[in-house]
């Protein structure tokens, strides 16, 4: 038997602290995971031509390891900076009250689009169409909820086809917008081209976490995408 060595008194042993350290991150996933699972159950509805062809809940399964937002999948640096006085401040469903600000964002290190940590906040795609624009397709994505709490797009899972959505520019202009429809889809089966382009019919895009909460992964298996058409 190997003679075991004496430590000096007062003096935590290093595999101790590397114990309590990964206990401390675990215990922290748990809380998020209590915080954050379930999510309430989304049901598909609505119609609309310009569909992005989401599969439903049915046809979606696995989990992704790596993404938990939506990546872009194009090149930032080639797209024209939106004018000053066009860009999304807030935006508003008062069916469901949610009211939230904007931050415009862009494409993470790692090719993620980028969300604000604030669970409060909401980020608009800013290498996309503004909302003011004939075409494309605008994107506003936020937290379902966060270690602290609930996030601002929770609240979407309550919301209803004709739903009024309100966008305010930075003008001080409103643009107003009705949900046309709502899926859920596995995040390995995104159709980001489509949700991301930049022609074709104007839409908003709405899309956050949900389906199951994995803590292996550290995140959701799934997005939740509702869809938006502007009102004349």
């Amino acid at each position: 038997m190997a003679r075991r060595t004496a430590t000096q008194p007062g003096r935590p042993r290093p595999v101790t602290l590397v114990v309590t350290l990964a206990c401390l991150v675990l215990a922290g996933w748990a809380v998020r995971g209590l915080l954050q699972s379930p999510v309430p159950a989304v049901d598909e509805f609505g119609s609309s031509s310009i569909s992005i062809d989401l599969p439903s809940p049915s046809q979606s399964s696995g989990i992704v390891l790596a993404e938990s937002v939506p990546r872009p999948r194009r090149a930032s640096a080639a797209l024209e900076p939106v004018e000053a006085g066009r860009e999304p401040v807030r935006l508003t469903v008062p069916a469901v009250g949610l009211e939230v600000d904007l931050d415009a964002v862009g494409v993470s290190a790692d090719g993620q689009m980028e969300i604000p940590d604030d669970g409060d906040r909401a980020g608009w795609y800013r290498h996309g169409p503004a909302p003011d624009d004939d075409g494309g397709s605008v994107v506003v994505a936020a937290h379902i909820d966060t270690k602290e709490g609930p996030g601002a797009f929770r609240a979407l899972t309550g919301v209803s086809e004709g739903d009024q959505v309100l966008v305010e520019l930075a003008d001080g202009r409103s643009m107003a917008y009705r949900i046309v429809g709502g899926e859920q889809v596995a995040k390995r089966d995104l159709p980001v081209d489509a949700l991301f382009r930049r022609d074709g019919d104007p839409v908003l895009r709405l899309v956050t976490c949900s389906g199951d909460w994995s803590p292996a992964a550290g995140s959701y298996t799934a997005n939740l995408v509702i869809s938006a058409v502007p009102v004349p």
